[in-house]
């Protein structure tokens, strides 16, 4: 009797042992889809709209010092600013957003979780107009994958960034040149994203994540900026060849930092460029990067 006891305990042990070890939080799902909150549409920065913009109107220089100007004040920006169909701003703006999956506070002892930063696909224009029914954060892949982060104990973070270049145009140098500047625009959403969570985690930590345990995922285009993200790190790098208009002037690049900032997202001093990003004293250092079936900008992007 004992000797069957001692054994009935010796099995139930190792029962237990073996469901704890299967439930391994980071490798296994430990919640439930009842214990992920969602909260959508935060809204991460706010930019210039390359999209409905008319980038061509001689309006473009007063209305881009008088944005700098709101944005430095830390004023309101006006609504003819948000709405491509008013005529009266040739600049518009929008809101870039993220939704948070997240366990449950409640339910969750951890008080500083991972962040897996996760990117959409869609060619860096909007659905229908990439020919595809996906590009946006809400769709169903993305919110598939954050949510079987979320189970895992992770902080999954869906972000949109800003679109907008010419697929159609008669000449390569016009494709090239706008989709490159699109992918760059695309950099500086994904940078002010993780400078706006390190802040919020320095602050009141909504989300109760660890700042320096941040990964990104990125799938097709998003994969595109995940590996971007991560290895652009010098503005000479936007001056190999891919980058040069004029092969034969290594002077001239596509992307026109003095126009459209930065690789931070910040405009040089004293430039009143097409970006309205600020720095917020926060660093936009990733930690890790996957990319599921994007490109990269340039190969001599990648270092030793």
């Amino acid at each position: 009797m004992t000797r069957t006891l001692t054994l009935a305990l010796a099995a139930g042990t190792v029962v237990l042992a073996t469901q704890v070890q299967a439930q391994q939080r980071y490798l296994e799902e430990i919640f439930t889809d009842a214990e992920i909150n969602v909260t959508a549409n935060v809204i991460y920065g706010t930019n210039v709209n390359f999209l409905t913009s008319n980038l061509a109107s001689p309006d473009v220089g007063p209305n881009i010092v008088q944005l700098q100007g709101l944005v430095d004040m830390q004023q309101p920006i006006p609504a003819p600013f948000y709405d491509p169909g008013d005529a009266s701003t040739a600049l518009k703006v929008v809101d870039v957003r993220m939704d948070i999956y997240e366990p449950d506070q409640g339910a969750d002892s951890e008080t500083a979780r991972p962040v897996v930063l996760y990117v959409h696909t869609g060619d860096a224009l909007p659905p229908p107009l990439n020919g595809s029914p996906t590009g946006r954060k809400e769709d169903s892949t993305v919110v598939e994958m954050c949510r079987r982060m979320a189970r895992r104990g992770y902080v999954a973070v869906a972000m949109n960034y800003r679109h907008g270049w010419n697929p159609l145009a008669p000449d390569l140098e016009t494709r090239r040149g706008t989709l490159l500047n699109a992918v760059y625009r695309a950099i500086h959403d994904m940078r002010q994203c993780v400078r706006t969570l390190k802040a919020n985690a320095a602050g009141a930590n909504d989300y109760a994540i660890d700042p320096e345990k941040v990964i990104v995922i990125g799938e097709g285009t998003g994969g595109y900026l995940a590996l971007s993200n991560a290895t652009l790190d010098d503005p000479m790098e936007m001056f190999t060849e891919k980058f040069l208009p004029d092969p034969f002037d290594p002077t001239v690049s596509y992307i026109d930092t003095m126009q459209v900032g930065n690789i931070d997202g910040t405009c040089p001093t004293g430039v009143p460029c097409l970006s309205l990003y600020r720095n917020n004293g926060f660093d936009y250092e990733t930690h890790f990067a996957c990319n599921m079936g994007g490109a990269i900008a340039d190969t001599t992007w990648l270092e030793p």
